[in-house]
């Protein structure tokens, strides 16, 4: 697998840690997490230390480092969010999906992340599923959208 993530890299300028997150986004596109060996082939090709490329990945919601669902849901929990009511779609989406945030559906289908702000906090509650927003959030309206995304 590192062998990929080198081929992968080449089409950066080595040493220049200005790609990093332009990289990052591409492995996340790509398959959907940051792999581990990723971190490792990435920290050698950018001369950085891993802990720091982990460093800037967590501070962005869009990283992962686990394989997500077909649907990755992010519910915001954002002061604003909260007021909202975000915690309300995170226990009905739990209660819908059967799992909890960090989890993925048996099927495979769905993932949960908790996340700590989404950015738009005009449109609380916010979800995001696979990085598209959905502002203004309800259970119903939440119920309606995982009957879509089943059907898709």
């Amino acid at each position: 697998m590192e062998a990929d993530f080198n081929d992968f890299l080449k089409k950066y300028p080595a040493g220049r840690r200005e790609n990093l997150i332009p990289i990052l986004q591409d492995i996340q596109d790509t398959h959907g997490y940051i792999p581990e060996p990723a971190v490792a082939a990435i920290a050698e090709y950018l001369e950085i230390p891993a802990v720091k490329i982990f460093s800037v990945a967590t501070f962005y919601n869009e990283f992962r480092f686990n394989p997500g669902g077909k649907y990755h849901f992010q519910v915001c929990q954002g002061i604003g969010c909260q007021v909202d009511g975000s915690e309300r779609i995170r226990a009905e989406l739990s209660r819908l999906l059967e799992i909890r945030p960090g989890e993925i559906s048996g099927d495979g289908w769905f993932s949960m992340e908790w996340v700590p702000c989404l950015g738009v906090c005009q449109e609380a509650p916010v979800l995001s599923v696979n990085g598209e927003f959905y502002p203004k959030m309800t259970p119903s309206r939440l119920k309606e959208l995982i009957e879509k995304l089943r059907n898709h």
